[in-house]
């Protein structure tokens, strides 16, 4: 890793306490955890992250925090050694159909965040999230497509990927690492979250890094 602390971006539903025992700098995203700003757009949130470092980091993003992350190298590059991608797809919009997107969140609102816990982390997991504005994050997420945006991206690149990913599936990996010049993509076995806790996440990392 760099000698900055590196930066852990959560994903959707979640909180840094999914990177609990990891030294690094682990903001919580609006809405969830102890975090309760109000949400006001993905580009505002990566503004607000990159701001609040100090110098260059290397950058580890899970679902939806590696989206912040393509987003904050787009935007500040200065601020960023290297990227950990992490279940990340270049345009979550077009993963699924219609159709798969619609019945997506349709069970998430009647079941709960917890229903996406499930089936993204192989453990039971609790921490606040605000369904409403986590909601409004997950509407702008199915529409933020960055694969025009990604080729400007001159970062050194990991993209690890569950290769039995429920949410993300492997091939928009393969797209993320077609579209990053240089990059490396690694398939892990595993789903979303390709480890059994946050010590076999970064164990993979180092030895991908």
């Amino acid at each position: 890793m760099s000698l900055l602390s590196p930066v852990f971006l959560h994903g959707w539903a979640f909180s840094s306490k999914v990177f609990g025992r990891l030294r690094g700098i682990k903001p919580d995203l609006p809405a969830h955890g102890g975090n309760l700003e109000p949400f006001t757009g993905l580009g505002i949130v990566a503004e607000r992250i990159a701001l609040s470092l100090p110098g260059k980091h290397d950058l580890v993003g899970w679902s939806m925090g590696g989206t912040i992350a393509l987003l904050i190298a787009l935007r500040f590059p200065e601020k960023v050694n290297r990227l950990f991608l992490v279940g990340v797809s270049p345009f979550f919009g077009g993963a699924w159909s219609e159709r798969n997107l619609r019945a997506f969140k349709l069970k998430i609102k009647r079941e709960g965040v917890s229903a996406f816990r499930s089936m993204a982390y192989p453990r039971p997991f609790e921490d606040r999230v605000e369904e409403r504005t986590a909601m409004d994050m997950l509407e702008e997420y199915i529409r933020t497509d960055l694969r025009h945006r990604l080729p400007f991206v001159k970062k050194e690149t990991y993209i690890i990927q569950g290769e039995m990913d429920e949410v993300v599936p492997v091939g928009e990996a393969i797209k993320l690492h077609n579209l990053m010049k240089g990059s490396k993509l690694i398939i892990l076995p595993g789903g979303h979250f390709p480890a059994e806790d946050e010590t076999g996440l970064l164990s993979a990392l180092l030895k991908v890094g």
